[in-house]
């Protein structure tokens, strides 16, 4: 626990270093502003869009920042021969990401309340923003782990990320509805954010929670072998 407290508290001094706080609650500020600007795209939809693709930039983008940075500089060569243990530091990622994504979600909706009226259920907010940001870091590590610069993770991020979204969002725009978009974690995720404006069926809440929780846990297995594979193996 002491060793996962040290990398939490290192975690945060390199976002803070590399503006990544910084970035993402301006990101978050100009997401609300631009639904000020054009009321046309206030929408529920469209919230849950910006939600969710806020998620994705904390998590999917940031975590490739973040081991790009350290392995130019050298850190993980640095890390992979001290006693911190690979949970350890998959869970400082996750755990500081994740507070980031939750943070700047609520920055979000609180302004939209305070100056919108716009109601939501906090407790889904919660749990759509901390499945998801997981879900997205965990498969984030697992593609910068096999690369090296940053032109090779944005490649491979981009092919995943429309991969993974593109079918939920013809889904969620009600383009092309198919029963087999619910075999996509993504869809599972955008029904939990959905859930923050209106009340989703139980079933929906349920096959949420239990499918984005297994692919959590497969994930967090892949991404474990990738760093001992990718990382530790070619010595950072």
């Amino acid at each position: 626990m002491s060793n996962l407290k040290t990398m939490l508290k290192w975690e945060f001094l390199l976002q803070s270093r590399y503006k990544i706080i910084h970035i993402s609650i301006l990101s978050v500020i100009l997401s609300f502003l631009s639904t000020q600007a054009l009321p046309a795209i206030a929408s529920e939809e469209f919230h849950v869009l910006l939600l969710f693709f806020d998620s994705a930039l904390v998590g999917i983008m940031f975590i490739g920042a973040l081991v790009l940075f350290e392995k130019s500089e050298n850190t993980l060569q640095a890390l992979v021969v001290t006693p911190m243990s690979t949970d350890d530091y998959l869970l400082s990622k996750i755990i500081s990401l994740t507070i980031l994504s939750v943070v700047s979600a609520l920055i979000f909706m609180s302004l939209n309340l305070v100056f919108n009226g716009t109601g939501f259920n906090i407790m889904l907010l919660i749990l759509g923003i901390v499945l998801t940001s997981v879900m997205l870091i965990l498969i984030g590590f697992i593609l910068v782990s096999r690369v090296n610069s940053i032109n090779e993770y944005l490649l491979s991020m981009m092919m995943a990320f429309i991969g993974l979204s593109f079918p939920p969002l013809l889904h969620l725009s009600g383009i092309y509805e198919n029963v087999m978009f619910y075999l996509w974690p993504t869809q599972a995720s955008l029904i939990l954010i959905g859930g923050v404006f209106e009340e989703i069926e139980t079933w929906e809440l349920a096959y949420s929670i239990i499918y984005m929780v297994i692919f959590i846990g497969v994930l967090f297995f892949y991404a474990k072998k990738s760093f001992y594979k990718h990382i530790i193996m070619k010595g950072g």
